[in-house]
């Protein structure tokens, strides 16, 4: 799964991987499901970033719910789930701009963070919805999970985030909807275990609501 994720180098991200700009950004390093987060989405074959909360809604609700649990949504699961398989057909597809993502390999222990390998920033790759507070249109979001590559085996051996490292594959998922880009990581990565629990060494820095 994907539970925490980190978004600091902006420049960086944007010179390299999109060359489309992420106004009002404030880097942070320990952002959890149901936050704010700045992300990319193709909406009408246009490109443009949005502050979507990660935990995908129900598209068009008119409430924000976390009954159930779509921070994540699993490739392998896509067509069976009307809620995945219902915004594929609407075309809605995301990349979620980030620098790291974190992964617990022990319970009750420090997460280890997880990064490209140079520490260069990346995407993942995801799907984006409606939702309405106080009739006031929003916008929410899931991120892909896949079967783990070996390099995440011993980290987490069920699964790991749809990760896409080059503008190709960027647009490949955005504007094509190209579902072959959705597997395991083929590049190299690195990671790097807190010496503490990760509130302690990054305390929450951004809004839960």
């Amino acid at each position: 799964m994907c539970g925490r994720i980190s978004q600091v180098e902006v420049d960086e991200y944007y010179h390299r991987v999109y060359g489309w700009p992420m106004p009002d950004y404030k880097p942070r390093r320990n952002i959890k499901p149901t936050q704010n987060v700045p992300i990319f989405i193709n909406e009408g074959r246009d490109v443009k970033e949005v502050v979507a909360r990660w935990w995908a809604q129900w598209d068009g609700s008119r409430e924000f719910n976390t009954k159930y649990a779509t921070f994540n949504a699993r490739v392998d699961r896509l067509d069976d789930s009307r809620l995945w398989s219902g915004l594929l057909k609407k075309e809605k597809r995301c990349v979620v701009p980030v620098s790291s993502f974190y992964e617990w390999p022990y319970k009750g222990k420090p997460p280890a963070e997880i990064f490209v390998k140079g520490r260069l920033p990346f995407g993942l790759a995801g799907l984006w919805s409606t939702w309405f507070e106080d009739d006031q249109p929003r916008y929410s979001f899931t991120i892909f999970t896949t079967g783990p590559n070996e390099f995440m085996q011993p980290i987490h051996p069920k699964a790991m985030p749809v990760m896409l490292d080059t503008p190709e594959l960027h647009k490949l998922w955005l504007l094509e909807g190209d579902r072959d880009v959705l597997i395991p990581y083929t590049g190299q990565m690195e990671s790097e275990t807190l010496p503490a629990p990760i509130e302690k060494v990054y305390p929450d820095e951004g809004p839960d609501e």
